[in-house]
């Protein structure tokens, strides 16, 4: 049911069905933005629903991380930009392929700048590295400048619909499903997730994925 509404948003917010007024240009964007919030919530309920069960199956192939880093860079400057963030990217031109399923990384990697997006303040960066780790591993880490994980709060982090307390649900927006989703995505590449974390100063995840046994 959304793919009409979206469109009929859109045939609406391009003028092509008759003029709108400033009030009803506006009132459009915001049911814009909460189709689109609508609609990523619907897709992390499926994959949660199908990663629960057991049933997310990966469709391993050899990627190239210098484009998926790429993309996810293109994706997040909009709101990277609303929230006045720097993005910095630091990806080696030189990257082996890697064995992963690529739709399904570049969503972690894309969730993982979401959230050190939403929760680095104006004025902060956040930054995307990809390096080789040893000869047969390739790191990815994703770190902001934000308000950082309290310490005695780190364990419940990963936990499905789940926010580290009410106000900042309300604050930040969100289900508590991304980590929980970003955790289950690599646990079926046969990868962990790590972080750092300093209150006021910021967070770092970073998680290996194996080189490509053969490139071609």
């Amino acid at each position: 049911p959304l793919t009409p509404i979206k469109g009929y948003m859109e045939l609406l917010a391009t003028e092509s069905l008759g003029s709108l007024s400033e009030e009803q240009k506006n009132a459009l964007q915001v049911s814009q933005r909460a189709a689109g919030r609508l609609e990523s919530l619907i897709d992390n309920l499926i994959l949660f629903s199908l990663a629960a069960r057991g049933e997310m199956t990966l469709k391993l192939a050899s990627v190239n991380l210098n484009r998926v880093a790429g993309d996810v860079i293109s994706y997040s400057r909009a709101k990277a930009a609303d929230r006045d963030v720097t993005l910095n990217i630091d990806v080696r031109p030189d990257l082996p392929p890697v064995q992963a399923d690529e739709e399904k990384i570049s969503w972690a990697i894309l969730q993982l700048m979401d959230n050190a997006i939403k929760f680095t303040p104006p004025g902060g960066q956040v930054t995307l590295s990809i390096f080789p780790e040893a000869s047969e591993l390739v790191m990815v880490s994703v770190a902001d400048t934000g308000i950082g994980i309290p310490a005695d709060r780190r364990a419940e982090l990963f936990e499905p619909f789940h926010q580290l307390d009410g106000s900042s649900t309300r604050r930040y927006g969100g289900t508590g499903l991304g980590l929980a989703l970003v955790r289950d995505i690599l646990n079926a590449h046969g990868s962990l997730i790590d972080f750092e974390s300093a209150e006021g100063k910021g967070t770092t995840f970073r998680f290996p994925l194996l080189v490509a046994a053969n490139p071609a």
